[in-house]
């Protein structure tokens, strides 16, 4: 887990006629331990950015993903 106690956040909405790419940049996020926070939102407790930037720049996702970093995810 991050020692700041922030979350890796993934945004992205790749287009159908990417589909395969889609679906294994899924797989690839699930891999990393993101869970769904919505359908093509993704959160990750663990340090994994440098992993996360191989998986998109692999598949040349970049200009339908963006990455943030957040400080808690919730109203709490």
């Amino acid at each position: 887990k991050r020692k700041d106690r922030k979350w890796q956040m993934v945004l992205f909405d790749i287009p159908e006629n990417k589909r395969g790419d889609r679906d294994y940049f899924r797989r690839g996020l699930r891999y990393l331990g993101y869970k769904r926070f919505q359908k093509s939102i993704w959160v990750c407790e663990y340090d994994v950015l440098k992993e996360t930037e191989e998986l998109i720049k692999r598949h040349k996702l970049n200009l339908f993903v963006e990455l943030l970093l957040v400080e808690k995810i919730g109203l709490g």
